[in-house]
């Protein structure tokens, strides 16, 4: 297992055509399947006078690089959007009514498109104060148009992500 890509790390990344050398645009976001717990791909904002977005699915990602997206040639595909799944800024919530918080970031492995978890804020001050959560384990989130919410009984883990100022000080 290598590293994981948070989805805000690449978030205006230039993408790249690897046969080419050519600058197709840069990432506006990516898309998710909520069923597989995978990443569909990433939108693509083109560049050029008459600028579209358009998809570019995963498999055709060759390499996650540290400050660009390389993928393969001729793999933009027009882009059409079923239902908004965007699962950041939602409220993510347990069956039993115990809110956990809001959805920040999305956790993946760049080499298979699997979400490894979530990044979970409880506000400006608690993110200050304590620092993010990460929302990790093998559930089905239940999106809904408000909230998402997440079983019970399923197997979840919410740790601490150890950042915040009573972690710095605890820490000195």
């Amino acid at each position: 297992m290598g590293k994981f890509v948070k989805r805000d790390s690449i978030i205006g990344f230039p993408v790249i055509c690897e046969q080419t050398g050519k600058k197709l645009g840069i990432v506006e976001d990516i898309l998710y399947d909520p069923s597989s717990k995978r990443i569909k791909g990433i939108i693509v904002a083109g560049t050029g006078y008459i600028s579209k977005n358009f998809f570019i699915d995963f498999d055709d990602i060759n390499a996650f690089g540290e400050a660009v997206i390389i993928v393969s040639n001729g793999c933009q595909r027009r882009l059409v959007i079923k239902e908004d799944n965007n699962i950041v800024g939602k409220t993510i919530i347990k069956d039993n009514g115990q809110e956990l918080g809001t959805i920040s970031n999305v956790i993946f492995n760049p080499e298979d498109g699997y979400i490894e978890g979530y990044e979970i804020s409880k506000g400006i001050l608690d993110d200050l104060v304590a620092g993010r959560s990460i929302l990790t384990g093998d559930f089905q989130p239940q999106l809904g148009e408000d909230v998402i919410v997440i079983p019970e009984e399923d197997n979840i883990e919410l740790k601490s992500n150890n950042k915040g100022i009573l972690n710095l000080l605890s820490d000195s």
